[in-house]
């Protein structure tokens, strides 16, 4: 457990440019939500320093969480409908 507690803002800022570039090998805009997660955590590191390291993986987890969600509902609403799923009214 003492592996946690070492954990800096560079260390989350490290991990989001990872992602990013998960994102730009493999678009798909979940890589792209999870690396803002973790922007966000290590934003909030840097001001709270003090901040144990279990509680920055749990933030992370989930803000991870929530913008993978936000992110799937964003790519389902600009999916274009194919005609099975929305067939003519007559």
């Amino acid at each position: 457990m003492d592996m946690f507690y070492i954990l800096n803002h560079w260390h989350w800022w490290a991990l989001a440019a990872l992602f990013v570039l998960g994102e730009l090998i493999t678009p798909c805009a979940y890589f792209l939500a999870i690396a803002i997660s973790a922007m966000l955590v290590g934003i909030v590191t840097r001001f709270m320093p003090g901040l144990d390291g279990i509680w920055q993986l749990g933030l992370f987890i989930v803000l991870a969480l929530i913008s993978t969600l936000i992110a799937q509902r964003i790519r389902n609403a600009s999916e274009p409908k194919t005609m099975s799923e929305n067939p003519p009214q007559q």
